[in-house]
């Protein structure tokens, strides 16, 4: 269990960077390949605009930010940090706000929180997020205290600002907001805050369903993190994404009395790259593609995605999309780390991305062959999670996208489906629950590029943005 919840947290944090970084890859060769000289001035000038808006905002006198600067220092990496100290922090604002807050401390450091608001309706809304973010690995890159929440205009910077914490106040504010209209809620409300999840969420959102089943007995939906907004500044939006469904995640080691056996197998694995054989397209990834395929502005990628059928078994075409894109439609293997393992030897630790229903060891099978295995013990684990999407039809989603619409007209809104990024969606899911991944931020795709990384920083006036909208959108639920 200990590796599994290591190689998981190892998994979602290089994950969640190449997600990003592919999606920002995409969106910039589209802009060179297709924008113009001109159109390039035009975003200069609303650049500048945009620069000078912010030049004039005092961004510390804000309430929400105000909120999030102080989460920003509370430091809750989940190696050296506190959950506890996190959770305190946000049953001060619960109990300020005139909100009852329930804290289920979990050991020395770790913790759980929750509130509810009754609502007038059956069928709750839970707002989830995570507490706990990623360890500081290289203090020297970072131009500014990971845990001070300094604020340069026009942003914040701090450790889990993108994960998952400007999500989390967003949710706090629209809540608090709420209950200051004097208005009761149409549903009523779970705010949960988790720990745990960098780690495998043993002590978070799985020990929350599994000792708090009550707790979830009324719910109509989750909202958590893993919505996707592709903008290249807030008024040019390529992709509204709502998250709906997201691949399996095995984890895999192969063991070796000699560190250089298994260093030889994962250059063979290199070389050998990920398969061209065996694509499929499942229901929910051509869910995914009929909405994203025509906000491609490259013509190759559009073309390709809109029959996707067409070019399974065209490995020309395939080899032409993004990796993030490949993904949707086969298993893939990816090697994490050599490591000595402490009862002697080594291990090459290893994830299977997993085309939901498929069987992690007829996969492994195809992905390792075994002329690459010669004198290595290899072990599969079992995916963690549910394994279905939430289908798009489901009420809450129409009343998302429309709340999105409300703010951001024309802008395009659709389902996403996770390729590379395991959330604790898979685990509401599991217990039957209807889960999305909704972002209400939309913030310059360079900048994401820092999630879980030196200098994770967030643009204020699309977290300002997203808060109103967060709160509109609870509102309308």
């Amino acid at each position: 269990m200990a590796f599994r919840t290591a190689l998981e947290r190892r998994h979602r944090k290089s994950a969640r960077i190449a997600l990003y970084f592919s999606l920002v890859a995409s969106s910039l060769v589209a802009v060179v390949l297709v924008e113009t000289i001109g159109s390039a001035v035009r975003r200069a000038e609303v650049l500048d605009a945009e620069s000078q808006e912010w030049a004039y905002t005092d961004w510390e006198e804000d309430p929400a930010v105000k909120v999030l600067q102080g989460y920003l220092r509370v430091d809750t990496n989940w190696q050296t940090g506190s959950e506890l100290a996190g959770a305190q922090y946000l049953a001060g604002l619960l109990e300020e706000a005139g909100i009852e807050p329930h804290l289920e401390r979990l050991g020395e450091d770790k913790a759980n929180l929750w509130a509810i608001l009754e609502g007038e309706e059956r069928g709750a809304v839970v707002l989830h997020h995570h507490i706990d973010v990623e360890p500081i690995h290289e203090p020297e890159k970072w131009d500014y205290p990971p845990f001070a929440g300094h604020i340069k205009p026009p942003w914040i910077y701090g450790r889990g600002v993108f994960d998952m914490k400007s999500l989390a106040v967003a949710q706090m504010v629209a809540v608090e907001r709420l209950l200051a209209s004097g208005r009761k809620p149409y549903r009523s409300i779970l705010l949960l805050a988790t720990g745990s999840e960098e780690s495998g969420s043993a002590l978070g959102t799985r020990w929350m369903l599994r000792e708090h089943q009550e707790l979830f007995a009324d719910a109509w939906v989750v909202l958590t993190e893993g919505g996707v907004v592709e903008a290249l500044n807030r008024e040019r939006i390529k992709y509204w994404g709502i998250e709906f469904a997201q691949k399996w995640f095995a984890p895999v080691v192969a063991c070796h009395p000699r560190r250089e056996r298994l260093a030889e197998m994962e250059q063979d694995l290199s070389d050998l790259g990920q398969p061209l054989t065996g694509l499929a397209l499942i229901r929910d990834v051509a869910t995914f593609v009929s909405h994203y395929a025509s906000t491609r502005q490259r013509p190759s990628y559009r073309d390709t995605l809109e029959d996707p059928r067409a070019f399974l078994g065209d490995p020309v075409r395939f080899r032409r999309l993004p990796s993030y894109l490949r993904a949707l439609f086969r298993n893939e293997l990816h090697p994490l780390r050599l490591v000595e393992d402490p009862e002697g030897g080594w291990r090459l630790e290893m994830v299977l991305h997993l085309l939901p229903g498929a069987d992690p060891r007829a996969a492994l099978e195809q992905l390792l062959p075994e002329w690459l295995t010669h004198g290595v013990t290899v072990e599969v684990g079992s995916p963690l999670g549910g394994f279905a999407g939430t289908d798009p039809g489901h009420p809450a989603f129409g009343i998302l996208a429309e709340s999105i619409l409300d703010r951001h007209p024309g802008a395009p809104v659709g389902p996403h489906f996770l390729s590379w990024v395991a959330t604790d969606a898979r685990f509401f899911r599991g217990a039957g629950l209807p889960t999305f991944g909704f972002s209400p931020f939309v913030v310059l795709n360079t900048d994401t590029l820092q999630i879980d990384s030196a200098n994770e920083r967030m643009g204020l006036p699309g977290f300002v943005d997203g808060v109103d909208l967060m709160a509109q959108t609870l509102e309308n639920l």
